[in-house]
Parts: structure tokens; C-alpha cells; sequence
């Protein structure tokens, strides 16, 4: 986990948002549609760090009573310390946001846990690099300086991609990646490029006036198309309460069909349950116009998951050895509650 929120760090930086782990977002609006009550269930729901547009959804449908509707108060909680997949692993959170690249090696040895819901569509995530280094393909990086999370699953995927161009890897500059974001190194040109999420970097690039280029990794490697967020959910919990986790999910999407049709209002919203993000407004709005487009291209279809590209990234990860055990195919993840 610190990796991924080293690189959500650059939202929370630039909207001046580096606020408590612990604190609780639901908590912080008095409306009426979200007032909990006796007649409803409190139910548990962690992020994977604090409130941004990835989460939006969920607040929306909290505000608009999509869940009170179903009879569920969905506590939306960030975790201290410990990982939010841990935590629902063992049974202590029925449910949260987690990455289907981090759940590889977790579900390779056995974790009892289910992906529910793809939060986003296609993985955003690719390679910024400062415009004057003249990246634009995975084949430039060779001889550059890559600021790097020195996480395996990273390097993995820079290796393929590198590869799929006939560059060669091992001629990469690795320099690590010691800051809160990547776009401030950039800046003082401690790295060239590194890999981001476009929601984040590249709108925070746009603040700090700096030149760049992008590339998605799935663009390079179809196999790297994986599903990040997720919606992970305990599989004890799924057996005991089916119908329960389908009510909620089935909430939640249409809080994520609301902020795809209506993207200002939807980071209104979000703004609403964390007032910290409205420091800068504008930076939140500018994010959330652009994440509203990659949740689905058919919002009725919000969520659902294929199973040749999950499968598609497990093999992927066992072959280039990211994970010791393989995974079954069509392990870790259903799409019946979503439908």
C-alpha cells in the first residue's frame, strides 16, 4: 500500500489535503438523506487512503439515498496503518477499495477475498515524463532517468513494455522515488518520468506549469489492461450475507452512473463529505471530469469485470515471475452482484 499512496499523494498535496488516516468522511455532513438510523444497517466500507474522485460514487450514493433506499448506512472509513485488504481479509471490514495489481500475490496464497466491482473501467495508470526528455514511447526510457516505487509489480511492467518495443531494460537510469509525488522531482529534475495515474499527475503537472507526455501502459502491453480500483469484499461475509452485498453494491453503481452523468455535481458532493478537498475546488472538478469518462464507457455496465483481461494480468504476473503460485483462471473476482 505505501507505494499507491505515495502516487495519491499528488492530489492530496496540491489540494493542501494531507489529513489524519483515521478520520471517518462519512461523518462530516448532516444531511438528511445520509442521517444514520435505527431502521437502517451500519455496514462497514474502507478506502484504500483518503477521500479522492475514485471514491466518488460512494458518497453520491450516500447523498442522493441510494443506500438508505436499500436500508443500509454505509460507514465509509480510511484505514490507519494496516492495508484495507488486510483488514478484510481477516474478517475485521466486510468491504473496500483495493488494486487488482496488489491482490496478485495476496490471492496467490490463498486470501479469502472476492473482487466485486471494477471501480474504473481500464487502468489509467501509465509513464509521465518531462516534455524536454523527449519520452513518448516505452523505447525512449532506455538511457533516462525512471523515478521508481521499487515495487516489483512496477518494474515488472516497465520491463514488459520496454521489451515489447526491442529496448532493453537493464539500460534504464532507476533512481528512487523518495518524494510525496513524482511531478515535484520532475520539476527540480531529479527523474525524467516515472509511472503515475493520469487522474492525479497529470492534472497536478498542469499546476506546477510543467511540459509533459504520457502514455498508458496498456497502450504497449494489453495484458497490463488490469482493474484498478477495485471493490474487494470478504468472502465469509459474501456467503453470509449475499443479498445484503448485492444491495450495496448495487447502490453504489448507481452513485458511480450519477457521477458519470453528472461530474460537477458528483465533486460537489465529494467536496461536501471531505471539506478538506475544497481548498482547491477546481483542481477536484478538473479530476473529476476527467475520471467520470474512464468509470464506463456504458454506464449500465458499470463494474463488471472481463475475465480474459483479469486473467489476462494473472498470467501475465506469474509468467514474469511476480508471483510464485499461479491463479486459477476466474479466481478472485465475480460479477453477480454488479449485474
Amino acid at each position: 500500500m505505501k507505494k499507491f499512496k505515495k502516487m495519491l499523494l499528488p492530489l492530496l498535496a496540491a489540494t493542501g489535503l494531507i489529513i489524519s488516516a483515521c478520520s471517518n468522511p462519512a461523518t462530516k455532513t448532516n444531511s438528511p438523506a445520509t442521517q444514520p438510523s435505527s431502521e437502517l444497517k451500519k455496514v462497514d466500507f474502507l478506502l484504500d487512503w483518503t477521500p479522492n474522485t475514485n471514491h466518488t460514487g460512494l458518497y453520491v450514493a450516500k447523498e442522493k439515498g441510494y443506500l438508505k433506499e436499500v436500508g443500509i448506512d454505509l460507514d465509509i472509513k480510511t484505514p490507519a496503518e494496516e492495508s484495507t485488504s488486510d483488514l478484510i481479509i481477516n474478517n475485521k471490514a466486510p468491504m473496500g477499495i483495493y488494486f487488482q495489481d496488489f491482490l496478485a500475490n495476496k490471492l496467490s496464497k490463498g486470501a479469502e477475498v472476492t473482487a466485486v466491482a471494477a471501480i474504473i473501467e481500464n487502468n489509467t495508470s501509465g509513464i509521465i515524463s518531462n516534455k524536454a526528455s523527449n519520452i513518448v514511447s516505452p523505447k525512449d526510457l532506455a538511457n533516462k532517468k525512471y523515478g521508481t516505487w521499487e515495487d516489483p509489480v512496477e518494474l515488472a511492467m516497465i520491463k514488459t513494455i520496454m521489451e515489447n518495443e526491442n529496448a532493453d531494460f537493464s539500460k534504464i537510469k532507476k533512481v528512487p522515488n523518495t518524494d510525496s509525488n513524482s511531478i515535484i522531482p520532475m520539476v527540480n529534475n531529479v527523474f525524467e518520468s516515472a509511472w503515475v495515474y493520469q487522474a492525479w499527475d497529470g492534472i497536478m503537472a498542469k499546476y506546477e506549469k510543467l511540459d509533459t507526455n504520457f502514455f498508458f501502459l496498456k497502450d504497449y502491453a494489453a495484458e497490463l489492461n488490469f482493474y484498478s480500483p477495485i471493490i474487494i469484499a470478504n468472502n465469509d461475509y459474501l456467503k453470509s450475507n449475499p443479498e445484503e452485498a448485492k444491495k450495496i453494491v448495487q447502490a453504489i453503481k448507481k452513485g458511480y452512473q450519477y457521477a458519470i452523468a453528472n461530474p460537477e455535481e458528483a465533486a460537489d458532493i465529494l467536496i461536501k463529505y471531505s471539506p478538506e478537498l475544497g481548498q482547491k475546488k477546481d483542481f477536484v472538478i478538473e479530476s473529476q471530469k476527467y475520471i467520470s469518462k474512464e468509470y464506463a464507457s456504458n454506464p449500465s455496465k458499470w463494474g463488471e469485470i472481463d475475465a480474459k483481461r483479469w486473467d489476462g494480468f494473472y498470467k501475465w504476473a506469474y509468467d514474469n515471475k511476480v508471483i510464485e503460485k499461479e491463479i486459477a483462471a476466474g479466481h478472485g473476482f465475480t460479477n453477480d452482484l454488479v449485474k
